[in-house]
């Protein structure tokens, strides 16, 4: 058996030893270099069969690093190592030509599994030779989240499809986020700075639908008082998305077929082509292979759709996205509405883990963001999703304990017995501040041990209002 080498290129001694250390226990012969210069000067002594490449090196940034290596080899594997939800890093990388990447901190079963991945990749492309690398064009950040296997294949197809114009299909149920992607292979791309344009062909009426996408002429059907711009010519020079492709008409197959093979549109009422230099990205959540079967699709357009497929994962089949996913969905809450970001409870995770997400993604945020508003404390708990209680969920009235019971009496006769003495309501209410709230939050606090955090929780408020009146009524903690 041969003896494959594996260079593993980053300026941390402990992170080069412990890789070093999980591959050769793997059988393979590691090579550590400490930064871009060794790298390159070991690449150009010895051919290698992979690198593990650390992005951020003293001398050159990894990315950059990546053509330079594929010059001296351009059948290796590169597999860079970058910081656990670093999703941009992912694409970029992908796009100047590497294999893989791994995050820190490490999963020695993950190394191992990439390292045997990224050597098999290097023997099969020695054959083919179906590797090349590319200009990094001009990129912007993605918010497409997830650390899966899964996603981790999806970012690898963005940063390669970001290279080309070919025409890409987004596939995968409603609510996986295809239109994330589409925009993120946009962003990517050297289209960045021209029109991302937005078309969803399931909204628009069958006899609306080739005006909107191709554009009319003034007097082309009743009602056209003016000539109007399709989608197609507003997106020139950049990226249209086409949402929902599969539902298009027959009709509006052969001429979309038509402007992906001429590269042309050729407005309602018109009697001469326009040119255009469009970008085109489909999604569709159907199935469109048993579709073409079925003759539901045309065939001839479904391959001209499908020259990058990329396949969303349901969020079922990914759900240690989920907590990424959640802290996302929080902090977009918090900075939207200016809050403190609210905490996930224990037994609320155990419950967004178990769910079964029919509604993907789109279900996920819907119910974080619901629950956000309906919360008061600094803990979303379950009983601010009910979606994930299933039908046993029950709003019942709590049971009062003889405690609880005697304190009510208490605050009803002091309140009954102040009204009697004639008193307004403004100073009604200063002395139930003055009597209740006071030792109501001191005997919180020190059922809390003085954690600030809890004892706002407990009294269903935010951590910031606690800190106002603990301030204000002199309360020592």
């Amino acid at each position: 058996m041969t003896e494959h080498k594996i260079l593993i290129a980053d300026d941390d001694e402990s992170i080069r030893f412990v890789l070093s250390k999980a591959l050769e226990k793997e059988g393979y012969l590691p090579l550590p270099a400490r930064d871009g210069k060794e790298t390159i000067k070991l690449l150009e002594l010895d051919p290698v069969s992979a690198v593990f490449l650390d992005i951020f090196m003293p001398d050159i940034n990894g990315l950059d690093l990546i053509p330079e290596i594929l010059e001296i080899q351009n059948s290796v594997s590169i597999v860079v190592i970058t910081a656990h939800g670093d999703t941009q890093t992912a694409i970029e990388s992908a796009k100047q030509g590497a294999y893989d990447y791994i995050t820190k901190p490490f999963d020695i079963k993950e190394v191992a599994a990439t390292a045997k991945r990224a050597v098999n990749a290097t023997e099969q492309v020695k054959e083919s030779q179906d590797f090349s690398d590319a200009d990094s064009p001009k990129s912007q950040g993605s918010k497409i989240v997830g650390q899966s296997l899964e996603m981790r294949r999806v970012y690898q197809i963005i940063g390669r499809a970001a290279t080309s114009n070919e025409t890409v299909l987004v596939m995968g149920e409603s609510g996986t986020g295809k239109e994330l992607v589409a925009r993120a292979i946009h962003q990517n791309s050297n289209r960045a700075d021209q029109a991302f344009v937005v078309f969803d062909c399931s909204a628009i009426p069958a006899n609306l639908i080739e005006s909107a996408l191709f554009g009319h002429v003034k007097g082309a059907f009743t009602g056209a008082d003016s000539s109007r711009q399709g989608k197609f010519e507003q997106s020139n020079g950049g990226t249209i998305f086409l949402d929902e492709v599969g539902e298009l008409s027959a009709d509006t197959q052969m001429k979309l077929l038509r402007v992906l093979q001429e590269r042309e549109v050729e407005p309602v009422g018109a009697n001469q082509s326009r040119k255009i230099d469009v970008r085109v990205v489909a999604a569709t959540n159907r199935q469109l292979q048993q579709d073409v079967k079925e003759n539901a699709f045309r065939e001839d357009l479904y391959y001209r759709l499908n020259v990058i497929p990329i396949h969303i994962p349901p969020l079922r089949d990914r759900k240690e996205d989920i907590p990424d996913l959640v802290d996302l969905f929080t902090t977009q809450f918090a900075n939207e509405y200016k809050q403190l970001k609210v905490a996930i409870s224990d037994q609320t995770c155990e419950l967004l883990m178990n769910h079964s997400w029919p509604g993907n993604v789109r279900e996920l945020e819907n119910i974080i963001k619901q629950g956000l508003v309906m919360c008061s404390g600094t803990a979303l708990l379950p009983e601010h999703c009910p979606q994930l209680l299933g039908e046993q969920f029950k709003f019942t009235t709590p049971v009062e304990s003889d405690q609880e019971i005697h304190v009510r009496r208490i605050i009803k006769s002091k309140v009954e017995s102040y009204l009697d003495s004639g008193v307004d309501d403004r100073s009604l209410y200063q002395h139930i501040r003055e009597t209740m709230e006071k030792p109501l939050f001191e005997i919180v606090l020190i059922k809390a041990g003085g954690n600030r955090s809890k004892a706002a929780e407990i009294l269903g408020i935010n951590r910031n209002t606690l800190h106002v009146k603990i301030e204000e009524y002199g309360i020592e903690v």
